[in-house]
């Protein structure tokens, strides 16, 4: 409601200082008669009621909708340029009636500039107030397993979040009375009921894929009778339903997987924007590019760059370009070290790694080490964003499902690299990938990349 009121205010606060900018400062463009400000404010009331009409329309009342303020932002973006579209075509269709064209596109720009600083003030003051305690909602986890310890992981890490997790519902007796990053196996899942109401839970996050049907659904059931928010972590299932049509054969319902996003046109279109980006990137990179190989060459024994074999497109294998961050002789001693893998599943990563050098420790860090695969994209064999290239050791254990991974061009940064990086496990990771290729889109990718930037630059679980 607060958004609402505060939209309502500014609309009219826009269009009075597009009046001013129009008819005090555009004195080189000025009519032969300036009109008073009194023939806007009487119609302004009218426009504020389309603009908000339209703000609820796309969705931009529904908190819910959002993931991150960069997805908040970006629809304040697209209804106030509906919403200008939409007066200048009253504009165009309505002479009677009357208003400056200039105030409208000025109104634009000034709209958009003052509802984002709203939205970025009240974000910021969301974040400050969940930091005091307030606004934390109580939360119960179903199941204990990888997933759900990621989750409570990412959720101690980061009270902004807006979650405190009073503990994990599992029915694995080898679990029961266990605490996982503070957070203690209560009981089995059965007794959801009991402790939604002993413990005032608000919110029920199933985070299992290895419930049955049945069981989720009274789950689910339970929940909506209490009145309580659920969220569930999608299955693989779940993952394709964005591609999910129904039809029906000979009078018997059946549902169409249709072909993923990235065919055709759009793989066209986000090859055109990968050779712009890439190809701008370099430019303006090319003296830093410069001095991390002469740094590289100078500080340990070794050429500057590394060649590596890395599995693309449809599983063929590629040259990728990386600045060299270990010693001369890495994949060497790598079969001493893959027992110490720290991560679950098909890839190795090791906090300690012996093999980095000082200087590719802060490479890897900042992930100054990936930027010559700038060049990578140039000819064609990785994308800006995409899933990260695994090596051909790893591809040899993919199941069948994993394989996916594969289907589109690797990228240089990825869902998993703005998600926790190298603090994922593998599954989490496949399952990450296969989500942005099951819903890709241009605004997706400009968000990842918008979401890298302060990854990289605070070095968030990089290693």
């Amino acid at each position: 409601m607060i958004k609402f009121i505060l939209d309502a205010v500014f609309i009219v606060v826009s269009f009075i200082l597009a009046y001013f900018f129009r008819f005090r400062i555009l004195l080189f463009v000025s009519p032969p008669g300036t009109p008073v400000l009194d023939q806007y404010v009487e119609v302004l009331i009218f426009i504020m009621l389309i603009w908000l009409a339209l703000f609820k329309l796309i969705g931009l009342y529904e908190e819910k909708r959002f993931s991150s303020l960069i997805d908040e932002l970006a629809l304040v973006f697209l209804g106030v340029s509906l919403a200008t579209l939409v007066m200048l075509g009253m504009l165009f269709l309505y002479r009677e009636f009357w208003f400056s064209r200039l105030v409208v596109v000025n109104a634009w720009w000034i709209a958009f500039f003052i509802l984002a600083v709203v939205r970025i003030v009240l974000f910021t003051i969301k974040r400050r107030l969940r930091l005091r305690g307030w606004g934390i909602r109580n939360a119960l986890i179903l199941g204990a397993g990888e997933m759900g310890q990621v989750l409570a992981a990412k959720i101690s890490q980061d009270r902004t979040l807006g979650y405190r997790i009073l503990g994990f519902l599992d029915d694995d007796q080898a679990k029961r009375g266990k605490t996982y990053y503070d957070v203690r196996v209560l009981a089995e899942v059965a007794a959801v009921s009991r402790l939604i109401k002993e413990l005032k839970i608000e919110e029920v996050i199933i985070a299992s894929s290895k419930f049955p049907a049945q069981k989720v659904l009274d789950i689910i059931t339970e929940c909506e009778r209490y009145g309580i928010e659920f969220k569930l972590v999608p299955g693989i299932l779940e993952l394709i339903a964005s591609r999910v049509d129904s039809d029906e054969l000979g009078g018997i319902p059946l549902l169409t997987v249709s072909e993923i996003q990235l065919k055709g046109f759009n793989a066209l279109v986000k090859r055109a924007t990968d050779i712009l980006l890439s190809v701008l990137c370099l430019i303006i990179l090319s003296p830093l590019l410069l001095i991390f190989a002469l740094l590289v060459k100078v500080t340990s024994a070794g050429p500057a760059f590394i060649f590596q074999d890395r599995v693309g497109l449809d599983g063929k294998t590629f040259k990728m370009f990386k600045f060299r961050s270990m010693v001369e002789n890495a994949e060497a001693l790598f079969p001493e070290l893959a027992p110490l893998s720290e991560t679950e599943g098909n890839i190795f990563k090791m906090k300690n790694d012996p093999r980095i050098t000082p200087l590719g420790k802060f490479m890897r860090r900042r992930s100054i080490d990936e930027l010559p695969q700038l060049l990578n994209v140039v000819f064609g064999q990785m994308s800006m964003v995409g899933p990260r290239p695994p090596l051909p050791r790893e591809v040899v254990k993919y199941t069948s499902w994993h394989m996916k991974r594969l289907r589109v061009r690797p990228g240089i940064t990825g869902p998993w690299q703005v998600s926790g990086r190298s603090l994922l496990p593998f599954e989490e990771m496949v399952r990450l990938d296969i989500h942005y290729i099951e819903n890709w889109s241009l605004w997706l990718d400009l968000k990842i990349l918008l979401r890298t930037v302060p990854v990289v630059v605070f070095g968030q679980g990089a290693y």
